[in-house]
C-alpha cells in the first residue's frame, strides 16, 4: 500500500471517529470552559434566589413592618422564584436545542439582571412580584434547564462527575451570594444591592456564557416540531412523576428546620449555622453523586439517594432535637437530597437517550413546577394542624413519604432498564 492509500485511511478513519464523537472536532479544554460557565450560571441564578431571603427579612422589619398584608405579599416572591426556576424548563430546554444553548443562557442572564434592576426602583411588594417573582424568575429558569444539561454532551467516562460539579455551583453560590447581598443590603439598602447585583449578573453572566456550547447544534430541528411521542414512553412518565416528588420534597427541611430547631431551644444563630453545614454538604453530595453514577450506575445512585434522603427524614428528622443529631440530618439530607439533582438530568440521558436531553429535561422540570406549590404549603398545613404541636412529625412523615414515592418510581424505571440487582446501570 503505498503512502498515499495510507494516509487516505488514516483520515478515513478519523473522520469515522469525529462522527461517532463529535466532541472531538473540538479542543479538549473546551469541555472543562462549559463546565466551568455551567457552574457559574448555576450558582448566579441559584445563589439570587436563596439570597432573597435577607432582603425580605430587611423589608419586613423596616419598610413594611407597619403593614401585615404587605409582609405577607413578600412572602409569596420566593414561590414565584422557586416556581419560574421550574415553570420555564420545558420552554428553555426547548429554545436551547432549536436555537442555542448559548444565546438562551445569555438571554436568561439578561432577563435576570432586567428584573433585578426594575425591582430597585419598586415602592411597592406587587410590583416586586411582577419584577423579581415573574421576570427574574423567567430568567433562571431559561438559564437553569439548559446549564444542567450541557455538560453530560461533552463527557462519557465521566459525565457525572462533570455533571456533579456543575450542578454543585448551586450551593456555592449560595454560600458566596447570600452572605454578599447581606452585606449591601446592610451598606447600601435594598434599592443598590438589587442594582449592583444586576451588574454583576450581567458581567459574570456574560462571561460564563460564552464558555457554554454543545458538540453539534441540531439545526434541522425547529419550535414547531417538538417531540410529543415522549408521553408515550411509559419510562418517560415514571421519571417525570419521579422528579415531581423530588421537587415538592427537597425544599421543605430547609424552609422548617430553623423553626423546628428553634422551638426546641436551638439558638436562631445555630440553626442557621446547622443550615449552612445542609448547604456546603449539599454542594459536596452534587459531587460525590455524580462520582457514585461513574462508579456504580446512574440509576442505582438514584435509587440510593432516594432512599436515604427518605430515611433521613423518617427516622432522623424527629430525634434531631439538639445541635449533635441536628449535625447529622444536616449533612445526611443535604448531601443525599442535593445528590437527587445531580441524578435527575443523568438518568434522563440514561433512559431517554443525549439527542433530547435538554427539552426532555426541561420538560420534566416543567410538569414538576407543581410540585413546587405543592410541598411547601402542604407541609405548612399539617405543621399547623391540630395536634402537631412543636413535634413535627406530620410534617416529616409527609416529608419522607415524598421521597419514599420518588424512591419507588426510580426502581420502577431502574428494573425497567436491568432485572438484575448487581448491575451497573
Amino acid at each position: 500500500m503505498d503512502s498515499k492509500s495510507g494516509s487516505t485511511a488514516i483520515e478515513d478513519g478519523m473522520s469515522l471517529e469525529i462522527d461517532n464523537d463529535p466532541t472531538k472536532r473540538h479542543p479538549r479544554y473546551t469541555r472543562y470552559g462549559v463546565v466551568i460557565g455551567c457552574f457559574v450560571l448555576q450558582g448566579l441564578s441559584c445563589g439570587l434566589v436563596h439570597s432573597w431571603g435577607v432582603q425580605q427579612e430587611y423589608l419586613s422589619k423596616n419598610v413594611y413592618a407597619e403593614s401585615p398584608s404587605k409582609v405577607k405579599t413578600l412572602s409569596y416572591i420566593g414561590t414565584l422564584m422557586f416556581f419560574g426556576l421550574y415553570i420555564w424548563g420545558m420552554l428553555a430546554g426547548w429554545v436551547a436545542e432549536v436555537w442555542s444553548y448559548r444565546k438562551t443562557c445569555f438571554l436568561g442572564v439578561l432577563i435576570m439582571a432586567l428584573g433585578q434592576l426594575l425591582a430597585s426602583f419598586c415602592k411597592e411588594p406587587w410590583q416586586l412580584c411582577l419584577t423579581e417573582g415573574i421576570i427574574f424568575g423567567l430568567g433562571i429558569g431559561l438559564v437553569f434547564s439548559p446549564t444542567s444539561t450541557a455538560p453530560a454532551r461533552w463527557f462519557t467516562t465521566h459525565r457525572g462527575l462533570a455533571t456533579g460539579i456543575t450542578v454543585a455551583g448551586v450551593g456555592v453560590g449560595g454560600l458566596i451570594i447570600a452572605p454578599l447581598t447581606e452585606f449591601l443590603v446592610r451598606e447600601t439598602g435594598v434599592q443598590w444591592s438589587l442594582r449592583i447585583s444586576a451588574i454583576y449578573i450581567v458581567v459574570l453572566g456574560s462571561i460564563a456564557c460564552f464558555l457554554v456550547r454543545v458538540p453539534v447544534q441540531d439545526t434541522t430541528r425547529t419550535l414547531k416540531n417538538f417531540d410529543w411521542g415522549a408521553f408515550n414512553d411509559r419510562r418517560f412518565a415514571v421519571h417525570a412523576c419521579m422528579v415531581f416528588f423530588v421537587t415538592a420534597a427537597y425544599i421543605i427541611p430547609y424552609s422548617f428546620l430553623p423553626q423546628f430547631w428553634s422551638s426546641h431551644g436551638v439558638s436562631p444563630q445555630t440553626a442557621s449555622v446547622l443550615i449552612a453545614v445542609a448547604n456546603v454538604a449539599s454542594s459536596v453530595g452534587r459531587v460525590a453523586a455524580g462520582l457514585g453514577a461513574d462508579f456504580i450506575g446512574v440509576l442505582n445512585s438514584l435509587v440510593f439517594s432516594l432512599g436515604i434522603s427518605a430515611i433521613a427524614c423518617l427516622l432522623i428528622w424527629p430525634f434531631a432535637t439538639n445541635v449533635g443529631v441536628g449535625v447529622v440530618m444536616a449533612l445526611f439530607y443535604g448531601c443525599m437530597a442535593g445528590g437527587c439533582w445531580t441524578l435527575a438530568p443523568l438518568a434522563a440521558a440514561k433512559l431517554f437517550g443525549m439527542e433530547k436531553l435538554a427539552s426532555n429535561t426541561g420538560l420534566f422540570y416543567t410538569i414538576s413546577a407543581a410540585g413546587a406549590w405543592m410541598g411547601t404549603p402542604v407541609a405548612n398545613a399539617l405543621l399547623n394542624g391540630p395536634g402537631n404541636g412543636t413535634q413535627y412529625i406530620g410534617m416529616s412523615v409527609y416529608n419522607g413519604v415524598l421521597w419514599a414515592a420518588a424512591m419507588a418510581l426510580a426502581i420502577v424505571n431502574r428494573v425497567s432498564y436491568s432485572k438484575h440487582v448487581a448491575r451497573r446501570v
